[in-house]
């Protein structure tokens, strides 16, 4: 049975899911979601398959992206939603895809200098066609039991200022804000937790449109303040599960995905239409 419910946030294989798109999509419908947005990393390259399974598994399907970019010192992300011109992205994040695999050559060159025997090649098996990042080297740490879990492996090693982090080279924010504006309908931050007032409202002056108000990240007060904040800027609310995919849950999580109504008022907007929420 449908629920009034959608997640605006996931992840596939073709980034650093452990689902292919259309399993994704599939495991999502069984758990009687009513849409889904699939939002790689710095990738399209799955959308037509989603977009073929969404359609066949009878929900609605919102073509999306997550760009990940350094500014300022601080990494931000932005999501893309409703988009169109995929030659563009896919020219404009060619570069982004090639930046991933130095990136992770030298962070596996840093575990090695502290002991830990893993090689490139065992992070790119497990990447797959995905450009290789972080979290696909925390589950090769996982697997060769260096450390317990993934978790683990970003705290001890991986998270921001840990001894194997390195940060990428990304295209600007105002690149990025450029691209998704030629390219996307609803231009979003997020899990915008890490991200002082300060920045976001300079977001709003480029042009954001919309921020991840609910996400797994975000306490019950972060959330009611990214709600009022959305209310003050007259912004969209977005928000979902952010799934990666375990291959020992067997039942999606709903629980952190939203109502369709935030999807109406997006639609909405996106057609001209639009009164924003209270």
């Amino acid at each position: 049975m449908k629920q009034n419910l959608i997640d605006l946030h996931t992840h596939s294989t073709v980034s650093d899911g452990l689902y292919s798109p259309e399993e994704l999509v599939n495991f999502a419908s069984r758990a009687g979601i009513m849409a889904i947005s699939l939002t790689d990393h710095d990738t399209i390259d799955g959308l037509d398959e989603a977009a073929a399974a969404s359609k066949k598994a009878g929900i609605e399907f919102i073509p999306g992206i997550e760009i990940g970019i350094l500014h300022e010192g601080e990494e931000i992300h932005l999501l893309g939603y409703y988009l169109d011109n995929y030659n563009i992205i896919k020219q404009e994040l060619k570069l982004q895809k090639e930046e991933r695999l130095n990136r992770m050559r030298a962070m596996v060159n840093r575990v090695l200098e502290m002991g830990i025997k893993i090689t490139l090649d065992e992070v790119l098996a497990e990447s797959g066609n995905a450009a290789p990042g972080r979290m696909h080297l925390a589950r090769v740490l996982a697997q060769r039991r260096y450390v317990h879990s993934v978790n683990q492996a970003f705290q001890l090693y991986l998270k921001k200022d840990g001894p194997a982090y390195i940060p990428r080279k990304t295209i600007t924010l105002e690149q990025s804000l450029k691209l998704l504006s030629n390219t996307a309908k609803i231009t979003a931050i997020a899990h915008p937790k890490n991200i002082n007032t300060s920045l976001l409202r300079q977001l709003v002056d480029k042009g954001l449109s919309a921020i991840e108000v609910f996400h797994p990240e975000h306490s019950r007060e972060r959330t009611d303040y990214y709600k009022m904040f959305a209310a003050n800027y007259k912004l969209l609310v977005t928000g979902g599960s952010d799934f990666h995919g375990d291959k020992n849950q067997t039942v999606y999580p709903t629980k952190l995905a939203i109502s369709y109504s935030y999807l109406e008022k997006i639609k909405s907007y996106t057609y001209g239409d639009c009164t924003f929420l209270d």
